[in-house]
């Protein structure tokens, strides 16, 4: 299979609008620049329209900052991480059939064969790392959370071991996204109420929460068709739960 050409050409124009005015509004915020494409996949993939994912990968690398193989190579380990937290919060499904459409699109010299999870272990250390995350994110209310699974022990330990322990594996910086990119958008995708809440809460602890980054996750959902009309407004979330 040869590799396909890539030009601006291949991305439908609706998309190519889309992508531009969101690229472009993340650049009139405090959030890094390189960070629109993560939230942007994030919140696609939550919606009944996740296969548009290639269309945003082939926007990506028509652009010269995404034009060597080795930014190919950066770029689908960012976007294959953000997936697999994409797993964890919504399912495998969606994420899936992101990667999917993807693949099918991906230029060869971009190929990725790092298998960033090998030797993962559920074990103390595991448990050790999720829980330090999830204090990070929560330190307010950390036992609050785990007090609505006392009821439902397996639950908290997916949220430890499973939810935070696994995705808080870093294999390279160059694979890495931080909670906000996927978290955030992932959670809202779906319409959890309380899911949303803890979503903000965790991003506002890290700095990722902005009404620009909101404001562009409602226009990407809104373009595929989902309407997020139960996200909390962000002045309200410390006081939720």
């Amino acid at each position: 299979m040869n590799a396909p050409e890539v030009d601006r050409a291949l991305v439908q124009p609706c998309c190519d609008e889309l992508f531009r005015d969101i690229e472009a509004k993340f650049k009139l915020s405090n959030i890094p620049n390189d960070k629109w494409y993560l939230t942007t996949l994030s919140t696609i993939t939550t919606t009944s329209e996740p296969h548009l994912a290639d269309q945003l990968y082939l926007y990506l690398i028509s652009q010269p900052d995404f034009s060597s193989s080795e930014s190919h190579k950066m770029l689908i380990r960012r976007i294959r991480e953000t997936l697999f937290k994409g797993i964890v919060l919504i399912g495998l499904p969606k994420p899936t059939e992101a990667l999917i459409a993807i693949s099918r699109v991906e230029a060869e010299d971009g190929v990725d064969h790092t298998f960033s999870r090998e030797g993962w272990k559920c074990d103390e250390e595991n448990y050790g790392r999720g829980m330090t995350w999830l204090k990070q994110l929560y330190q307010k209310n950390t036992t609050g959370l785990f007090d609505l699974f006392n009821k439902h022990r397996d639950c908290g330990f997916w949220v430890a071991n499973i939810a935070y322990g696994s995705s808080s594996v870093r294999p390279t910086d160059s694979g890495r996204c931080r909670y906000g990119d996927g978290g955030t958008p992932g959670s809202h995708g779906p319409k959890s109420p309380t899911r949303d809440i803890l979503a903000h809460q965790g991003s506002s602890a890290i700095g990722h929460l902005e009404e620009g980054c909101r404001e562009c996750v409602h226009q990407v959902a809104r373009f595929c068709g989902a309407e997020l009309d139960r996200i909390p407004a962000v002045d309200t979330v410390d006081d939720e739960l």
